[in-house]
């Protein structure tokens, strides 16, 4: 590495604006005021600059014995989520935060040391303030890093890629793996600050196998980025050595988070309900809880969901049902036990109505779960079947994305079937185990958003979805023999 030293005076402010994806907006409890004479500030670091980096800051001129409040400027914000169901792309707003509170020497100079937070890479302003009032300002560029483990395995072996100092500006925000040049999905870090891991595979005959990861900002790989306008962005290249093993025939789903959900919600007081589990697949057995409600009060259990197609011109509609008739006895008190129905992933209310009244809701998420892959194996032609359910309905989480051998297959979507979705395909290959990894995606947004990244597999599915985080889905299909093919006759 070389040490090198970057100076900048530039006016505060518009600098990370100039350069958003998205309208951006400074608070009146973060914006800094300049002074009448801003110095320049002077940042001596070793290159390239990444999070974790020590930066030297120095400036003079300034009133001796003062203390200087050192502002790192940087952006809150991420993904954007209306309703629950709509997908509104990506929205940050600038803000500061601080690297420190440093003394000015007797002689009016400023010698200051900290590191890189961990943050968002790109352009970064570097404020030396004063009671508010910017005194010194520079900025940094934090560049990006990759890491990959393990770099040997069996195939199936599960692979990371982590990143950190992927940026919040659209050409800084997305990177693209490739697997033996195919396109296998991309990796994004918008609402964790720039830090992730994706996750896949690895696949293939024993033997090296290259991974690629361009820089892609619509989620495609962007191949000759030398001649790119953001040519000296990271574009690291990785091999992996898959080693003789086997890899057993079958499925299966990587442990689901807990989903976010509203705590219950009651229209008489002092009144309590709970709902347990509040999480789980289609099927699931669920007891309802609760006291304080109306002594010897008869209640309906009503399941709400959403029902509908965004492709049929139709739209979609709330719909109700009723899944069973609660009770409370002479003291106020509900215990009831039911069936979670079978439909489309995500949250639902349970709503408890006396008459046409509501009394109280709680609220279950449905789990996507495999019910089966059938045939686990056979010769390469043969037609294979994937039956899931509980597969979601918002834009943001009703397909799963496909990729076969870590290339990108296509997508499966859930809401018009009410989450049951079935998958047909034909193995091919040569002899041996083939992997189908089914990743998370994003359906749809909105069309005017900068980057689209939608029906694509998402690698950093469990640290940055936008919305639910849901598990990635895994299958093993053994091809047992290379049928022959018949030669052509003519008649």
């Amino acid at each position: 590495m070389k040490l090198a030293t970057r100076c900048m005076v530039a006016l505060f402010g518009p600098a990370l604006a100039a350069c958003s994806s998205a309208p951006a907006t400074t608070s009146a409890a973060t914006a800094l005021e300049p002074s009448r004479k801003t110095a320049a500030l002077e940042l001596t670091y070793a290159e390239p600059v990444i999070v974790g980096a020590a930066v030297q800051a120095a400036a003079g001129g300034l009133p001796a014995g003062r203390t200087v409040d050192l502002r790192w400027g940087t952006v809150t914000g991420g993904w954007v989520i209306e309703d629950y169901y709509h997908f509104r792309g990506k929205k940050y707003s600038e803000t500061t935060s601080s690297l420190g509170r440093f003394r000015i020497d007797s002689s009016g100079r400023l010698r200051a040391r900290f590191t890189i937070p961990e943050d968002y890479g790109g352009v970064h302003e570097v404020i030396a303030t004063i009671d508010g009032a910017a005194v010194a300002q520079s900025a940094i560029n934090v560049t990006q890093t990759f890491a990959l483990t393990p770099s040997s395995g069996p195939a199936g072996t599960p692979i990371e890629l982590k990143v950190t100092g992927l940026g919040w500006r659209t050409m800084e925000s997305t990177w693209v793996v490739n697997w033996d040049n195919q396109d296998l999905g991309f990796v994004s870090a918008a609402g964790t600050r720039g830090a992730a891991v994706a996750r896949f595979r690895a696949t293939g005959p024993p033997g090296d196998h290259v991974v690629k990861v361009y820089t892609g900002w619509q989620g495609l790989g962007y191949l000759n980025y030398e001649q790119s306008p953001v040519a000296a962005l990271p574009r690291p290249q990785f091999t992996f050595r898959t080693t003789p093993g086997d890899v057993a025939p079958g499925e299966y789903s990587e442990p689901y988070p807990p989903q976010p959900a509203p705590k219950p919600e009651l229209r008489r007081a002092g009144a309590r309900l709970s709902l347990t589990p509040a999480q789980g697949p289609g099927g699931t057995r669920a007891v309802l809880t609760g006291d304080g409600f109306a002594p010897g009060g008869a209640m309906r259990l009503v399941w709400e969901t959403s029902v509908g197609s965004r492709v049929s011109g139709q739209g979609f509609a709330a719909q109700e049902a009723e899944v069973g008739a609660v009770s409370a006895d002479a003291g106020g008190r509900i215990d009831a036990t039911f069936t979670i129905p079978e439909d489309v992933g995500g949250l639902h209310r349970l709503v408890l109505r006396s008459g046409a009244d509501e009394v109280a809701r709680a609220y279950f998420a449905i789990e996507t779960r495999i019910v089966e892959m059938t045939p686990r194996a056979g010769p390469a032609g043969t037609p294979v079947t994937i039956h899931l359910k509980g597969v979601g309905w918002t834009e943001y989480d009703n397909i799963y994305v496909a990729t076969y051998d870590n290339a990108y297959m296509g997508y499966a979507c859930g809401f018009n079937s009410r989450g049951d979705v079935v998958i047909n395909f034909t193995a091919t290959g040569e002899t041996g185990a083939h992997l189908i990894d089914l990743y998370p995606g994003i359906y749809q947004g909105p069309p005017t958003e900068p980057q689209q990244l939608y029906r694509l597999p998402q690698l950093t599915y469990a640290d940055d979805h936008p919305g639910n985080k849901i598990p990635a889905l895994r299958f093993t299909f053994e091809v047992t023999s290379r049928r022959e093919r018949r030669p052509l006759t003519s008649r």
